[in-house]
């Protein structure tokens, strides 16, 4: 038995299968989401004979990508149905939040999140859920003000990130330039991740 057809499965009704998680901390609104384990049940209720998934490891064996900065982590998840095999990458996110310094919880709730979207861009399963989320995502104020802040914090991380790398290429050790800017490490990457300097 082959899994259905896209559209058939993109129209399923998915009601009794949902959780609901809340778009963004202390938030009373909240959106609808397929989990893991459920996605991998109704795939095979809907003709998959096997279902497989797993975490692309980067050069150091670490389920887990950075950008050049050490910034924006991210997951690259590959799903297997029936032989079909499709990839995703998935950021390391809390809701809206970015999450900085992932633990392994969250770069596994990432790792099921991931799947769940190869799933729906590629059989349909549970895509309407996604494409509402979207939805809700760009038309509320409060949400895109929220996500325009932390655009803005990561810019500034940005430059500090380039101004830091610039004054160390000058100085010629880190040592030497936390001696210069009167500070430490552990003060400056505080201050990095605290975006204090966004107020």
């Amino acid at each position: 038995m082959a899994l259905k057809p896209f559209k058939e499965l993109f129209d399923l009704d998915l009601s009794k299968e949902v959780a609901k998680r809340p778009v963004k901390k202390n938030s009373n609104m909240t959106l609808d989401y397929l989990e893991w384990a459920n996605c991998i049940k109704l795939l095979h209720e809907h003709g998959a004979e096997t279902v497989r998934y797993g975490m692309v490891k980067n050069e150091n064996n670490y389920p887990c990508f950075y950008n050049l900065n050490g910034e924006s982590p991210f997951v690259s998840v590959w799903v297997e149905i029936d032989g079909e095999r499709y990839e995703e990458d998935y950021p390391v996110v809390n809701g809206i939040y970015v999450v900085s310094n992932p633990n392994q919880l969250e770069i596994n709730k990432a790792k099921q999140r991931g799947f769940v979207k190869a799933v729906a861009i590629n059989t349909g399963l549970g895509l309407g859920l996604w494409i509402k989320e979207e939805q809700i995502i760009n038309e509320d104020k409060d949400i895109q003000k929220e996500m325009d802040q932390q655009d803005t914090s990561k810019s500034l991380n940005d430059q500090i990130t380039k101004l830091f790398a610039q004054a160390l290429q000058i100085v010629g050790d880190k040592e030497t330039l936390y001696s210069v800017l009167q500070s430490s490490k552990e003060e400056v990457s505080k201050l990095y991740r605290s975006n204090d300097h966004a107020q």
